[in-house]
């Protein structure tokens, strides 16, 4: 019986990959990018292969999962209400059904309402010319992604090897729309829109149809934008998903492939989870130093119960910031049309990733570094809420 590690080198992959093959290994995925191994071998051909002079680390090759989204937080959002908040209800009698029309205008309102902290100039260019990549359950075809023209412009599968864009989970579509949804399927391009409506996606399924998928799928992507990302001009990366963080063992597969993209010049945004209101709940690999970890708040600034909390079991204050989560209306892949509001530090991510691509829309040659040098400067202290709650404040546009 074989189980699944991840074996990292030294120096190059030549010598451990010979001898996995001597072990009776099987190698599923190579990662240059961070000199590493995913295989299957043998358990007790481990100490053999541990053994080896270049064989740096072994660690087994987990689950990861998209982040549950927060408990009654779902529901769909009818088309009709968003059109009538765009351009005003008929007049009409209050008879029940109209009651109940203008009720749930309301409640949708309430939902796409974004609160203003400061004017931010640089958000004019939208993200136009910037690749945000989502690894995720896959991006549908929705209306708000390729409609007037296709912004999906790279899609990869290592779940089932299909080639064409497609999402059947419906977690990464909902994801992708809160960065760079344009509104096109409510007719107003402007009202119900990510933040950064013009930016292109570079669409990687690891998850599967329950939001489901392994370490070495996530490294796996990882592998392919550190390949891509000039091809597509990559330069963000979202990922709103993770596994909870091990006391004994800070620093997993993740964290290290999150920090060898952010070596190669691409700012990697991530979920802080759902596992609050605990301390110490912030998921991996957003406990890494390199990374910009997003929690949630409200449309009114206050935190939301589910966010994950800081600190890292190393001691290193997480998050890095809050975002609106609660509520968030983006778009829904069953219909490619529609749109559906969800809740969660999920929805939290990708509304910083996309300012982040209006940052290098801005300006091609800021570093992550310096990506997070400016975030920091563009957020909104919560007054009395410590910092291993909200980071260095709250992010709105």
């Amino acid at each position: 019986m074989t189980t699944p590690y991840i074996i990292f080198s030294r120096k190059n992959c030549t010598a451990i990959r010979s001898c996995i093959l001597q072990n009776y290994g099987y190698i599923r995925y190579e990662f240059p990018f961070i000199n590493a191994l995913a295989v299957e071998v043998p358990d007790e051909k481990i100490p053999n292969i541990r053994a080896h002079k270049r064989v740096a680390m072994i660690a087994r090759d987990g689950s990861v999962s998209k982040l549950p989204l927060a408990p009654g937080h779902t529901e769909s959002v009818d088309i009709k209400s968003i059109r009538q908040i765009i351009c005003g209800p008929k007049e009409s009698a209050d008879t029940s059904e109209n009651l109940k029309a203008k009720n749930q205008n309301k409640k949708t309102a309430f939902m796409l309402s974004k609160p203003k902290a400061q004017s931010l100039p640089f958000t004019e260019n939208q993200g136009f010319g910037t690749t945000i990549a989502i690894i995720d359950t896959g991006v549908a075809p929705h209306y708000d992604l390729i409609k007037p023209y296709n912004r999906i412009i790279a899609f990869k599968d290592f779940v089932n090897d299909r080639t064409e864009p497609y999402d059947d989970d419906g977690h990464g579509t909902h994801v992708a729309g809160i960065a760079a949804g344009n509104g096109y399927a409510v007719g107003n391009r402007y009202f119900l829109c990510g933040t950064a409506p013009m930016a292109q996606i570079a669409a990687i399924k690891a998850l599967d149809e329950t939001g489901s998928g392994t370490t070495s799928d996530i490294l796996a992507a990882m592998q392919w934008i550190a390949e891509n990302k000039d091809k597509y001009n990559i330069k963000v990366v979202n990922l709103s998903l993770g596994i909870s963080a091990d006391a004994e063992n800070p620093i997993d597969p993740l964290v290290i492939g999150a920090a060898a993209l952010v070596a190669r010049g691409v700012t990697v945004v991530t979920a802080a989870g759902n596992s609050g209101p605990e301390p110490c709940t912030v998921t991996s690999p957003g406990t890494s130093p390199f990374v910009i970890t997003v929690g949630s708040c409200d449309e009114r600034g206050r935190i939301a119960e589910f966010s994950g909390r800081g600190p890292t079991f190393s001691g290193l204050h997480k998050p890095d910031l809050v975002a609106p989560g609660v509520d968030i209306v983006s778009l829904d892949a069953a219909t490619c049309k529609g749109y559906i509001a969800q809740s969660g530090t999920s929805m939290s991510s990708p509304y910083a990733a996309g300012i982040v691509a209006c940052l290098y829309s801005e300006n091609p040659k800021i570093t992550p570094r310096q990506v997070k040098s400016i975030l920091s400067k563009m957020l909104m202290p919560l007054p009395g809420v410590p910092r291993d709650i909200q980071g260095r404040g709250a992010l709105f546009i």
